[in-house]
C-alpha cells in the first residue's frame, strides 16, 4: 500500500482542501495511507476529517516577497510573486518539503497549486500528481501564455520575465546542490497533469493537447431554506469587495426572494439591507442544491460555484475579485452565460442582477453548457485521480 502526501501550497478557499478530500477518501478506501501538508490549518481542522491522515502545515512563505509585481502577465509572475523572487527563501522551502516528505516516508505526492512541493518531490525521485484548474496547470508553451489576454503584451517581455525567474530557481536549486533548470516549464516534467476543469471554462482559451476531465462534486453543507413567496430564487455567495454596498444594494432592492452567504463581513453591516424575502445564511449551503433550485446567481466568480450554477443550467452576475477569477469570469461572459462587472466604471448591479433572471439567451447559454457536460461523472474523478497517481 502507498503513503500518500496530499500537498496544498498556494491559494485561498475551500476549493482546494474539498479536493484534496475527496482524493484522500479515495485513496483511503483503497487501503492507502495519507498525509497532507497544507496552507491554512485552520481552514483544515474546519473542512478534513480526522480520520484521513495527520495535517500539517506546508511550507510557505509568509507574508509578501521583496519585489512583488503589480501586474502579473504569466504564470512565471505567479512564480515570482510567490517565492521565487528570492533564491535563499526558496531553496530553504524545496528543503523543508523534501524533508517533510522523507519524514513521513511518502511514496508519492498529490500536489495541488503546489510548484514548490513539485520541485521537491522530484529531487526526492518520487510519482508526483498535480491536479487543478487550467489556471493551476498552465499551458505548456515557452514561453507561458499571457494573463492578460485583454491587452497587447509584448512577447518579448514574457521571456525576459521568464529566464529572471528561471535564474532565481536555478540559484536556488545550485544552493541546494541540485542539478539546474532549462526552462520554467520543466516544473512539470514528468509530471502526471490532471487538468480539473472544461474547455469553455479554461483560464486559457488556447488549444491544448491534454484531456479535459471536468470537475468533481464538491458539494457539501446544508440544504438552501428560501424565503417563503413565489418570486424567482436568486443565490449570492458573496465576500469583502471594494464594491461589495453596491452589490448588496442591488439585493435589497430586488424583487428576488435572496438566499445570501457572505463571509468576513460584520452582522451589523448587512442589517441595513435586510428586507422580507432576503435571508442571510451564517453555515455552509449544498451549492448542487441551490443551483438546481435558483433561478440565477450573484458571485465573486468562485470557479467551484461558477461550475455547480452552469451544470445546473443557471445564469448569473459575475463580479471578480482579483485575476484568477477575473479570467474565468471572461469565459463565461465569452460563452453568452452571465452579465460580468467590468474592472473599473460604472455598473448597475440591479439591472444585472433583473437580466439575469431574465434574459433568455443567458440562459440557453447555461442550459447549453449543462447539457454538454451534464453527464460527465464528477463522483467519479477522485477515484480517477487516485488511480492516476499511483499508476493504475
Amino acid at each position: 500500500m502507498a503513503r500518500v502526501l496530499l500537498a496544498w501550497e498556494l491559494g485561498g478557499g475551500y476549493g482546494h482542501l474539498a479536493k484534496l478530500r475527496l482524493v484522500a477518501r479515495a485513496l483511503r478506501s483503497a487501503g492507502h495511507e495519507c498525509v497532507f501538508a497544507v496552507r491554512l490549518l485552520e481552514n483544515a481542522a474546519e473542512f478534513l476529517e480526522p480520520g484521513l491522515g495527520p495535517v500539517l502545515q506546508a511550507p510557505v512563505r509568509l507574508g509578501p516577497g521583496r519585489n512583488p509585481v503589480d501586474v502579473q502577465l504569466s504564470y512565471a509572475s505567479l512564480l515570482h510573486n510567490t517565492g521565487f523572487d528570492d533564491p535563499l527563501g526558496l531553496s530553504a522551502r524545496i528543503a523543508a518539503w523534501r524533508e517533510l516528505m522523507r519524514a513521513f516516508r511518502v511514496d508519492r505526492v498529490l500536489a495541488d497549486h503546489s510548484p514548490i512541493a513539485i520541485i521537491a518531490a522530484r529531487a526526492e525521485g518520487l510519482p508526483v500528481a498535480a491536479g487543478g484548474s487550467g489556471f493551476m496547470l498552465p499551458p505548456l508553451t515557452r514561453p507561458f501564455p499571457c494573463f492578460q489576454p485583454w491587452t497587447r503584451v509584448d512577447p518579448e517581455q514574457l521571456v525576459r520575465n521568464e529566464e529572471q525567474v528561471l535564474l532565481e530557481l536555478n540559484c536556488a536549486l545550485e544552493h541546494l546542490r541540485l542539478p539546474p533548470y532549462p526552462s520554467l516549464q520543466h516544473i512539470f516534467d514528468s509530471c502526471t497533469r490532471l487538468l480539473l476543469t472544461y474547455p469553455e471554462l479554461d483560464h486559457y482559451d488556447i488549444p491544448r493537447n491534454e484531456p479535459y476531465l471536468g470537475v468533481p462534486e464538491f458539494s457539501h453543507g446544508a440544504a438552501p431554506q428560501w424565503p417563503p413567496g413565489t418570486a424567482p430564487k436568486v443565490l449570492a455567495y458573496l465576500r469583502p469587495h471594494q464594491n461589495i454596498e453596491a452589490m448588496l444594494q442591488a439585493l435589497s432592492a430586488s424583487r428576488a426572494r435572496v438566499l445570501l452567504r457572505i463571509a468576513e463581513v460584520e452582522p451589523e453591516r448587512l442589517r441595513g439591507y435586510l428586507r422580507p424575502g432576503l435571508a442571510i445564511v451564517g453555515s455552509a449551503v449544498d451549492l448542487r442544491r441551490a443551483a438546481e433550485e435558483c433561478d440565477a446567481y450573484i458571485n465573486y466568480a468562485a470557479y467551484g460555484n461558477i461550475v455547480d450554477m452552469l451544470l445546473a443550467g443557471k445564469p448569473g452576475v459575475l463580479w471578480p475579485d482579483h485575476l484568477e477569477r477575473s479570467l474565468v469570469a471572461r469565459r463565461v461572459e465569452q460563452m453568452g452565460a452571465a452579465v460580468v462587472a467590468p474592472p473599473q466604471g460604472g455598473f448597475d448591479a440591479g439591472a444585472a442582477l433583473e437580466r439575469a433572471l431574465t434574459d433568455p439567451a443567458l440562459r440557453r447559454a447555461a442550459e447549453g453548457f449543462a447539457a454538454r457536460y451534464g453527464g460527465w461523472d464528477r463522483a467519479g474523478l477522485p477515484a480517477l485521480m487516485a488511480q492516476r497517481l499511483l499508476g493504475t
